[in-house]
This record gives C-alpha cells, sequence and structure tokens, in this order.
C-alpha cells in the first residue's frame, strides 16, 4: 500500500461538476475503498482516503482536511488519464 500525499487546490481551479467533500472527524478518512493507495493531507499529513484506487481520485474529488482545513484535491500528476 502507497501514501500518496494530495495537493492543494490551485487557485480558479473547481471543476464544474467537481465537489467538495468535509472530513468531519478528523480521525476517520472520508472514503473507504477496496484500492492499494492512503491519500493524505498536503499540510498536515491526515488520513482523508483509504484504500482507494487511484482511477477514481481524479481532479474532481476534493477534500477538506478535518484537522487543518485545507482543501486538498486528489490527482497529484496532471497527465494521468481516468478509467472510461
Amino acid at each position: 500500500m502507497a501514501t500518496i500525499t494530495m495537493r492543494h487546490v490551485r487557485d480558479g481551479e473547481v471543476p464544474r461538476d467537481g465537489g467538495t467533500a468535509i472530513q468531519d472527524d478528523p480521525d476517520r478518512p472520508v472514503f473507504r475503498g477496496n484500492g492499494p493507495d492512503d491519500y493524505v493531507c498536503v499540510e498536515c499529513g491526515n488520513l482523508l482516503a483509504a484504500s482507494m484506487d487511484g482511477t477514481y481520485m481524479t481532479k474532481k474529488v476534493r477534500v477538506r482536511c478535518g484537522r487543518c482545513s485545507t482543501v486538498n484535491v486528489a490527482i497529484t500528476d496532471e497527465s494521468a488519464r481516468p478509467r472510461l
């Protein structure tokens, strides 16, 4: 299992059909799946998404950290293409 650090949302980077999930409890990830990767906050390293498949963690997936309130975006590689 790999740990992937998410990145900051850039100014003006708001996908039309994207949304921001809010982590209410900093001790519980917002998303939990059956994939190989954990996604953590870029600022504080808090676990935001556990056991996720990278093809589902697109630029439309944003998470506000419950510990430091940073809004993170899942995709770190701009050239990555989601599975169709």
